[in-house]
């Protein structure tokens, strides 16, 4: 099973693109290998086919990161399934999980973060804790994104060298993971890592 993460950053035309198509670029790149398994497309779209388990933490590595920059936030769209065709573009792939993706993407509405997979009570137990995390992401100030960003990226580091590598005192990072609920995020982590 793999996913594909399907999404569209919001308030990009506020925003020049070099402030943030570089950082998410440089994102996938440190993320996934292979560079057919990701796109960045239309201005302010983009997708990404990963595996199941990597698939929400990359979904809040890509929300605090893109947090992290004044004016911009992003929706995204978790598809789960069987691969299918694989082309050299990702754009061009399909399968299971592309389909998945795609319709959870074009039912969001009003959400920013959604999970579709084959199994609907899978569904019916992860969207809500999803809604959840979004809430609580979409709160984020752009320092709190940036120290939750950081965090996740090196989380075999001590605090302490976190606090070093943002230049910030231990206490100021302390304070915002607290504040961005880190310990809750990366609970969820763990039980979405366990049930997929």
């Amino acid at each position: 099973m793999i996913a594909v993460i399907t999404g569209e950053i919001i308030n990009s035309t506020n925003v020049e693109p070099q402030h943030w198509q570089l950082k998410l670029q440089m994102l996938f790149e440190s993320r996934l290998a292979d560079a057919s398994k990701w796109a960045i497309y239309k201005e302010n779209y983009f997708l990404v086919e990963i595996t199941s388990k990597e698939a929400l933490e990359l979904v809040i590595l890509i929300k605090s990161l893109i947090k992290h920059i004044e004016r911009l936030d992003v929706r995204m769209s978790i598809g789960l399934g069987k691969p299918g065709f694989t082309s050299d573009l990702v754009t061009e792939s399909n399968g299971q999980a592309f389909t998945h993706s795609r319709e959870a993407f074009e039912t969001m509405r009003n959400k920013t973060l959604c999970i579709k997979t084959t199994s609907k009570d899978f569904d019916l137990y992860f969207n809500p804790m999803l809604n959840l995390v979004n809430f609580i992401a979409s709160q984020w100030k752009p320092a709190t994104a940036e120290t939750i960003f950081y965090r996740l990226l090196n989380k075999d580091k001590m605090q302490k060298q976190i606090a070093e590598l943002l230049n910030k005192d231990n206490t100021t990072v302390n304070k915002a993971l607290k504040r961005g609920a880190y310990e809750q995020i990366t609970e969820v982590l763990v039980v979405y890592k366990e049930k997929v």
